[in-house]
């Protein structure tokens, strides 16, 4: 938002000082504008056309996995009227790793357990993150180097989840 738009609102309601009316007043003109709306595409867009193998994602699986769930979460707080449900997004992120041995049988394997154990197969995207995270923490724990010129780090996916 701009800060000018900002600025006008705080001016106006210095007198009552009434913190929560300036806040919604602040959040209703953010949604409304046009940056926001343009930055909620972007992200819309990059959530639709990135894959985890085309080559472009240099960094642990993991950390794909777990970037993928905060740019919905961006996504669904910046667009709240073109939310992605849970369903949607695990479908979406399926999709994207369907390509890649390790993980593209999660989901079809929790879905199988679930069924034969008489459970409902459906699943959260939190949950369906967890599944991919663990997983991806194997192949990524294999291609760590060691040695004494190497320093390890905890990945992003560990912390997160």
């Amino acid at each position: 938002m701009l800060h000018h738009e900002a600025k006008l609102i705080i001016k106006f309601h210095s007198k009552t000082k009434d913190t929560a009316l300036i806040w919604q007043k602040i959040c209703k003109t953010y949604d409304g504008s046009i940056s926001t709306s343009m930055n909620g595409d972007a992200i819309l867009g990059w959530l639709t056309s990135s894959r985890l193998d085309d080559g472009r994602w240099s960094r642990p699986q993991g950390e794909y996995v777990t970037f993928y769930a905060d740019k919905i979460d961006n996504f669904n707080e910046m667009c709240p009227d073109s939310r992605i449900n849970d369903m949607q997004g695990v479908r979406m992120l399926q999709n994207l790793i369907a390509n890649v041995p390790n993980l593209a049988n999660v989901l079809i394997l929790y879905c199988q357990t679930k069924t034969s154990a008489g459970l409902s197969d459906k699943i959260t995207l939190r949950q369906f993150v967890a599944l991919l995270a663990q997983q991806a923490q194997v192949h990524d724990n294999g291609r760590i180097c060691t040695g004494r010129n190497y320093r390890q780090k905890a990945a992003t996916h560990e912390l997160d989840y």
